[in-house]
């Protein structure tokens, strides 16, 4: 089963127009094979009746004429009469002869051949040729019935259309047999339709060819603007409607259209969940960071009053004083950076795109995370790409946020970092590398969560603000492994006037 599915699939063509195509024209090829053989059949068949129906009436004509003979000279006379006769008629005949059956054995008392190129191609029959075929009907003749013999059946020689006529006397015993052989020149008509039949059975090829091209490249063009429908839809685009002229690919137009609808309903849906989420989000932040804002605040100041009353402490006591001090001060800072950053993650973003020359925004961002981090060396490959369509402010945080991320992670010298686009259909794809250690794999699930951190101090909300800016965009940022060890990002952006919503 498995070798001849392998080789229905390497026989049939793969595409739609492939395999309209060929079935229309195997279909239209078998069609006009079945009638040119029906009609080539039934024109031969036309023709061989034609001649048994002429060679009957001359049977019986030249029947009717020697049996009124009273003995076997009267019926050789009145058969070469008739045999001359015959002769000016011209036409199919070619040997005539009247075979005495009272004789033992049966011997010719009259034979004739018509003259004519004919004679010297195809020989008259002998007395022994003769009474052999007479003798294998006999059964027929003594009843009185004409015979035709089967012309194929005595080789290329002999090959004639032949009728023996019985001649039967007064007592209807069998007296003598008529041969009539005609030439089977006719053939030539049946050989001449043929070629006819051959023409027009290529004529009708090349016309189903082009029907079957035309009728294939119909339906592909139809799907292909199905399918164009289809990549619409995944632009997030409204498919434009059209009418196809076929009722059931006119129904799946409507359904691709409905799809779209329905994909926009849940597009506008999830948006609006969206933007509840974050304004609840951005509400509670608000609420959280107002109610923590001022208690740090009144404990700040009373922290630096706390500070310079302490400040007349000696010995033990002021290195105590100062270490606590420390600690305290160190923690207000991170507590004031949590709050910071939970209010920068809550807050609505909503980005606005624009098409960005891409040189000029790199070559901008390198040079400002430049002036504030140690040496590192960043590599941009633009992949042929002059414009993209984004947020430049919010893509620029994004960039800031991983290059921050990957020089404070290096540990062995500068670090090397590598921004490499491509464009992928409607998808701009960004591959952001670098040499560093990577991120520990029990991490990676969780990456882009709040409090998710993999160096000491941090807080999680780095990453979880870049995936959040990210989906802003309509894109989706991901974390691939790679076998250098260092960090792999990618990150996916839709270039379409949807993008960011």
């Amino acid at each position: 089963m498995k070798p001849l599915s392998a080789l229905f699939r390497a026989v049939i063509p793969a595409s739609l127009f492939g395999r309209l195509f060929l079935s229309v024209l195997m279909v239209a090829a078998l069609v006009v094979i079945l009638i040119w053989g029906w009609f080539y059949q039934r024109f031969y068949q036309s023709l061989d009746r034609e001649a048994d129906q002429r060679l009957r009436r001359i049977a019986e004509v030249l029947s009717q004429n020697i049996s009124v003979a009273e003995d076997s000279e009267e019926r050789r006379a009145l058969a070469m009469q008739s045999f001359w006769q015959l002769e000016k008629t011209g036409g199919l005949l070619q040997n005539l002869y009247l075979l005495d059956m009272y004789a033992e054995p049966p011997v010719f008392i009259a034979s004739y051949s018509l003259p004519g190129e004919r004679v010297s191609r195809i020989r008259p029959p002998t007395a022994e040729e003769a009474e052999e075929l007479a003798l294998d009907y006999i059964n027929q003749l003594d009843r009185g019935e004409m015979v035709f013999p089967d012309p194929y059946a005595y080789g290329v020689s002999r090959r004639f259309k032949i009728v023996l006529c019985p001649v039967l006397d007064d007592f209807g015993m069998l007296a003598s047999v008529i041969g009539i052989e005609a030439d089977m020149e006719y053939l030539k008509l049946v050989s001449d339709f043929r070629h006819l039949l051959a023409e027009t059975m290529l004529a009708a090829l090349l016309l189903s060819f082009s029907v079957a091209w035309l009728l294939a490249r119909s339906f592909s063009s139809k799907i292909a603007r199905l399918n164009r429908n289809l990549e619409a839809v995944e632009l997030e685009q409204c498919p434009k409607h059209q009418s196809l002229g076929v009722n059931e690919l006119d129904l799946l137009g409507r359904g691709i259209e409905k799809l779209a609808q329905e994909i926009e309903r849940q597009r506008q849906q999830v948006q609006r969940l969206y933007e509840q989420k974050l304004d609840e989000l951005a509400f509670t932040g608000g609420a959280i960071a107002h109610e923590i804002r001022n208690p740090l605040s009144a404990i700040e100041m009373h922290f630096g009053l706390l500070k310079r009353q302490l400040a007349g402490l000696s010995g033990a006591q002021a290195e105590a004083a100062a270490t606590a001090l420390g600690e305290i001060s160190e923690q207000m800072a991170h507590l004031r950076t949590l709050i910071e950053n939970y209010l920068a993650y809550s807050c609505k973003v909503q980005p606005k795109s624009q098409n960005v020359e891409l040189a000029e925004f790199f070559k901008r961002l390198v040079a400002s995370r430049r002036s504030v981090l140690p040496e590192f060396c960043c590599e941009v490959e633009l992949g042929g790409l002059v414009q993209a369509c984004f947020d430049a402010t919010l893509m620029q945080q994004v960039f800031e946020n991983l290059i921050n991320n990957s020089v404070q992670a290096a540990t062995k010298g500068p670090v090397t970092i590598r921004i490499q686009l491509e464009q992928q259909g409607s998808r701009l794809r960004i591959r952001f590398s670098d040499n560093g250690p990577g991120i520990a794999s029990d991490l990676r699930e969780k990456l882009f969560t709040p409090f998710v951190s993999g160096r000491a101090g941090g807080s999680g909300f780095g990453l979880a603000l870049i995936r959040k800016l990210i989906e802003a965009h309509g894109g989706e940022i991901s974390y691939i492994d790679d076998e250098s060890g260092g960090a792999v990002f990618l990150i996916e952006v839709g270039q379409h006037e949807n993008s960011g919503g």
